[in-house]
């Protein structure tokens, strides 16, 4: 058939000059129009369900294919970080949980005056509440530049370890929303910021543990959970405390 997007004359159901689905030659339906939607915003054609069971089940295996070039059945690392903001901002605003409009008590440090804990209280608050975005990227960014060290004999790059934490923080993010309305559901209450952190993290410390399968398990292990130390002390204590300092409210 002629392709009425490029002109190129093919036979099969996507055209191979421009990818334009055979489809496309029919008269427009509002069904199509609705599928070509689902498929642009949320990649269902290209392995999102899939990506999502297959980051549950072997996340590893998710990743070391995705750097070694298997990359047509799995959504877009980048996409997929997205999809799951998306989530979290339609679930934030149709079904807000208690813990995402009050604040929670934060860890006091001693050694800072009251104004300044009170400072970093509403930080801390606000990126995970308002910024999102910025919240979600702070973690991601820091544990490939802190495995970069920590691995350094396997040769993975940075853009190899930020494309797997691209999977692994969204797949944490997308199950935790997840446990959060399930939750919901049988407990009155909403759930605990504790558990919500416990549920996030015990997925991306099991991810990155069986993406690094090469090292043996205790050292292994030792080095996941001092990436996860080190993230934590720079996002719950350095990147709040200078916001606190820069951009104080009390």
């Amino acid at each position: 058939m002629n392709c009425n997007n490029c002109q190129n004359n093919y036979s099969g159901k996507f055209c191979p000059n421009c990818g334009q689905r055979d489809i496309a030659n029919n008269r427009l339906k509002f069904s199509e129009v609705i599928n070509d939607f689902f498929d642009n915003a949320f990649n269902i054609h290209k392995g999102l369900f899939f990506t999502f069971w297959n980051l549950m089940i072997n996340p590893g295996k998710v990743g070391k294919s995705y750097i070694e070039g298997q990359r047509k059945k799995y959504t877009n690392p980048a996409r997929y970080l997205i999809i799951a903001i998306a989530i979290q901002a339609f679930l934030d605003y149709w079904f807000l949980q208690p813990e995402l409009t009050q604040q929670p008590d934060f860890v006091n440090f001693s050694f800072l005056s009251e104004t300044v804990n009170k400072n970093m209280a509403f930080w801390n608050h606000t990126l995970a509440t308002k910024y999102s975005l910025i919240h979600n990227l702070s973690m991601i960014l820091i544990f490939p530049a802190t495995f970069i060290f920590l691995f350094k004999r396997l040769k993975y790059n940075f853009t190899e370890l930020l494309t797997i934490n691209f999977y692994y923080f969204s797949n944490g993010l997308i199950l935790t929303l997840i446990t959060i309305l399930t939750y919901a559901q049988f407990i009155e209450s909403g759930m605990k910021t504790p558990l919500i952190i416990l549920v996030t993290f015990s997925y991306v410390i099991w991810a990155n543990m069986s993406f690094f399968k090469e090292v043996k398990f205790l050292n292994r292990l030792i080095k996941v959970l001092i990436a996860v130390f080190i993230f934590m002390l720079i996002r719950v204590f350095f990147m709040i405390y200078i916001l606190s300092v820069l951009f104080p409210i009390v």
